[in-house]
């Protein structure tokens, strides 16, 4: 893990280590869908960080190039943080994922958000399936790194990039639940199909395996409430829910304008705006998800 008292990884507490391996089960799911722009880095944030308020312990693995989730934890730009390491320095060996395990903050350089980690991405991930050309079994890429956080965390969330290529396929050869995130539109809805065809296919060719993907959860996001512009949108959401029933959870999250917001000031939604409709929807979802600590 990242030096404490290094800059940009000030983080004093020993509340903020990562967790003891207690033998716990680990929940790990994956965000993807065959689209960007698709609400995945907010839904993972939001989610992650509500699960971590209502006290799991909750890791972000950003798997997107883009690096959105990483922003949105409080790390602007890992590769230029000299004192990180990034989901692709794990990969090419530079580091194990322990060590690129850093707790998640509010904003760049702000406090750590109590119960929440982050693997932060890099732009060099882009380049993941040039780069991973010859590797033996490059679609186990994350298997062997991911063992270290099963009893550790309650869950994992892992946010994908908007396509379906080697890298997603690594990330779904480890998931135990897949959740698709869209919005009340038909290019992103008729994206489902192709997840699914891609689940089915991992399923299929390496069915020798233990645990595979299965599609369990969509999120739909930025729904439309002006009931004179979104007729569109509803039939589109409509359509979703009777192909998919209770898959798709409830209530649809609302467009906000406090998403941007959110984004800019490097803080989850949840967090940021917590009596925000869209929060507050999160919120029911989380709940809908079990992402929550059950009395013992």
């Amino acid at each position: 893990m990242t030096d404490s008292t290094a800059p940009g990884g000030t983080f004093a507490a020993e509340a903020f280590k990562v967790p003891e391996n207690t033998g716990k089960n680990t929940r790990i799911i994956a965000a993807c869908n065959k689209s960007g722009g698709s609400v995945k880095t907010t839904s993972v944030t939001a989610l992650a960080a509500e699960a971590a308020r209502l006290k799991l312990k909750v890791l972000v693995i950003d798997a997107d190039d883009q690096r959105d989730a990483s922003h949105i934890l409080g790390y602007d730009d890992p590769d230029q943080d000299e004192n990180l390491l990034t989901l692709w320095d794990v990969v090419d060996g530079l580091g194990t994922l322990e060590e690129a395990i850093v707790p998640a903050r509010m904003g760049e350089g702000g406090e750590p958000i109590p119960n929440l980690w982050l693997v932060p991405a890099s732009r060099e991930l882009d380049n993941f399936d040039l780069n991973m050309a010859g590797e033996q079994a490059r679609e186990m890429w994350l298997m062997k790194h991911i063992q270290f956080v099963r009893g550790r965390f309650d869950v994992v969330f892992i946010d994908c990039p908007g396509d379906l290529k080697l890298i997603v396929t690594g990330v779904l050869l480890c998931t135990d639940e897949v959740m698709a995130c869209v919005k009340s539109q038909e290019k992103e809805i008729r994206a489902l199909t192709e997840l699914e065809s891609k689940i089915a296919s991992i399923r299929e060719d390496f069915k020798y395996l233990s645990n595979l993907p299965e599609l369990r959860w969509i999120v739909v996001g930025e729904g439309v409430t002006d009931k004179g512009q979104g007729k569109v949108y509803q039939q589109a959401e409509d359509q979703l829910r009777a192909a998919y029933g209770e898959m798709v959870l409830k209530p649809t999250v609302r467009r906000s304008v406090r998403v941007p917001g959110a984004y800019s000031a490097q803080i989850p939604l949840t967090l940021f705006a917590p009596k925000e409709d869209a929060s507050l929807e999160y919120k029911e979802i989380a709940k809908s998800m079990g992402l929550f600590k059950k009395a013992a």
